[in-house]
């Protein structure tokens, strides 16, 4: 039972993630373009270089085709959301779950 809970609670942090990253990147491309144009300027550097590390051909391949400046971009904005969803998880667990001893004993 605990396996199952934890898959679905793993599901919906990334199903969020997910939604919020994509909300973080159309606000962003509504309200601050430049901003959002340096972020795929940036993007784009870092595939640049990745792609042009003196791999041999049938791995460099793969790099090439599974990673673009926009798949980057997107999941800078993934990483962002998803340390905001855990912060926001913690905050609502410390604050649901009682005290333990040492938590009483230590403020």
């Amino acid at each position: 039972m605990f396996l199952l809970g934890r898959i679905g609670s793993v599901s919906a942090t990334l199903f969020m993630a997910f939604i919020l990253a994509t909300a973080m990147l159309v606000a962003l491309g509504l309200y601050a373009p430049t901003i959002l144009n340096y972020i795929l300027d940036v993007a784009e550097l870092v595939e640049r270089g990745l792609t042009h590390t003196g791999l041999p051909d049938r791995y460099n391949n793969f790099v090439r085709l599974f990673l673009g400046d926009e798949q980057l971009a997107f999941l800078f904005f993934t990483i962002i959301a998803r340390i905001f969803i855990a912060i926001i998880g913690s905050l609502f667990t410390r604050a649901v779950t009682p005290k333990s001893k040492v938590d009483r004993a230590f403020g």
